[in-house]
């Protein structure tokens, strides 16, 4: 059995997270990637276990896309660059948002 939390595979959960852990734990790993450049997708999903589609949907409610006729926080910001990867970047509010309420202390904007 593959050690809880490695790179290559998933953290072990006793019960599935909820929305909000992995809202939480998706705008973590964006903090701590992005050194101002931005983060792949792919790359972000491999460190997190997740399909990119789910994190293009995931960051796509934190940015300050319109959803049903809600604004989301604009806690990060999506492209898809001239090679068509995707793209998330950090924004200065995002990084205060995971300061504020997990604990990391350094990261880039």
């Amino acid at each position: 059995m593959p050690d809880a939390g490695t790179a290559s595979s998933p953290p072990l959960l006793d019960a599935p997270p909820s929305d909000a852990e992995w809202m939480a734990a998706a705008l973590a790993c964006l903090a701590e990637l992005d050194g101002g450049k931005g983060v792949s997708l792919n790359r972000l999903a491999k460190r997190m276990g997740l399909r990119v589609s789910v994190l293009l949907r995931l960051y796509t409610q934190l940015s300050d896309a319109s959803l049903a006729g809600h604004t989301g926080p604009g806690w990060v910001r999506l492209h898809c660059d001239a090679d068509g990867r995707w793209l998330a970047h950090i924004t200065s509010v995002g990084l205060q948002f995971v300061r504020d309420h997990a604990g990391l202390s350094d990261g880039n904007q």
